[in-house]
């Protein structure tokens, strides 16, 4: 009796070291969503203000309209894109981190890996701007080694885009791998090669398998922030390209139409919540079969 009493005291503490990130969480994340959810069913009056009627218009003008949901879809592809060529850049560079023998090589490369964090991606997406442009360093590059005749133009496209993300992004995907990787006990692979198996078929068969979790976690990670970005897709790709936050954007800044807004922002929303769906339920059968539960 004496220890349930205490587990309960034991339980009512550690309840009480939740309850700050509750209530900020509370404050700054679910009751903006709920009043968010409360201006996307507003109706508008001719000059787009906001009325205190209630309806489904705004979602409808967005499920209604093959320009949205086009936008949606290219949204919802430019980030899968984005965060399939990152985790496959990811994965070596994470694996070399976790192998480095010497501390100090592991040290150099964790700030090497964490620096483009500390920069901002304003000023990071100026910085492919300056690599891009067609007065830019790859296209004088280029010129000077007399492989093109004209600067190409590669900015201002969804190429462009993407290439920023990964960039941008690529930390986001290693950071993860690394931890998973890094979790593996290397008796399984000494085990696996004492088996017969070669240095191959050992990663194929016991380090993947055993850092898919964290696979999917920086997949999850680069693709949600691929799809809610605005500034890189912006400054790199232009106003005009067909990706949901600018038109979110641009419904906010421009046309001042906040419940198309908050409409267009929840159709995002579960549009990547849906992805991410997905992939939990993925990992949760892929633990499953790896446990043999």
């Amino acid at each position: 009796m004496k220890r349930f009493y205490q587990n309960q005291k034991n339980k009512g503490f550690f309840w009480l070291l939740l309850c700050p990130a509750v209530v900020f969480l509370s404050l700054f994340l679910v009751i903006p969503i709920l009043m968010l959810a409360d201006l996307s069913f507003k109706d508008v009056d001719p000059y787009l203000n906001p009325l205190d009627t209630y309806s489904f218009a705004q979602y409808i003008t967005v499920f209604g309209s093959t320009t949205y949901l086009k936008t949606t879809g290219v949204t919802i592809v430019v980030a899968l894109v984005t965060a399939i060529i990152t985790v496959t850049l990811a994965y070596p560079a994470a694996y070399i981190l976790v192998s480095a023998k010497k501390q100090f090589v592991r040290s150099t490369l964790y700030i090497l890996l964490i620096t483009p964090l500390l920069t901002s991606m304003v000023v990071l997406s100026f910085a492919w701007i300056v690599l891009l442009s067609q007065n830019g360093l790859i296209n004088h590059l280029l010129l000077r080694l007399n492989l093109i005749e004209e600067p190409i133009s590669m900015l201002w496209n969804l190429k462009a885009v993407v290439i920023a993300y990964v960039q941008v992004l690529l930390p986001f995907a290693v950071l993860p791998l690394a931890t998973s990787l890094g979790s593996i006990d290397p008796a399984l692979q000494k085990a696996s090669m004492s088996l017969g198996e070669n240095r191959f078929k050992t990663f194929l068969r016991v380090t993947l398998p055993l850092s898919v979790p964290g696979l999917i976690a920086g997949f999850l990670i680069v693709f949600s922030l691929a799809a809610g970005s605005y500034i890189t897709p912006l400054l790199i790709g232009g106003r005009l390209q067909p990706l949901l936050p600018l038109t979110i954007y641009q419904q906010v800044v421009q046309i001042f139409n906040l419940p198309l807004a908050a409409a267009l922002s929840f159709t995002l929303l579960i549009g990547v919540v849906t992805v991410v769906g997905v992939l939990v339920w993925l990992l949760n059968r892929w633990e499953v079969r790896l446990n043999g539960k």
